[in-house]
């Protein structure tokens, strides 16, 4: 089956989508929406374990970076509270 146009698709979805009852418009936009998790899903399964952990770690330091930066003054907030 030889590929179409992008907008050609576009447009026949449309007018497909367009003459469809609500609730079949909305099972396929949650088909779309299950079809772009799963293209995701792929895209991070593609990933090496290298490459994973990598990222763990990096997403790790950025969240107790932050973490840290936000409860600097927790400590004396806590002991201020406890004293009204």
């Amino acid at each position: 089956m030889p590929e179409k146009p992008t907008a050609t698709i576009h447009m026949r979805l449309l007018e497909i989508l367009s003459q469809l009852p609500l609730s079949c418009q909305e099972e396929v936009l949650n088909f779309a929406i299950s079809l772009q998790k799963k293209k995701l899903i792929q895209h991070w399964d593609a990933i090496s374990d290298v490459e994973a952990a990598a990222l763990k770690t990096e997403f790790a330091n950025e969240d107790l970076a932050f973490v840290e930066s936000v409860l600097t003054d927790y400590l004396p907030r806590l002991q201020q509270e406890d004293a009204v």
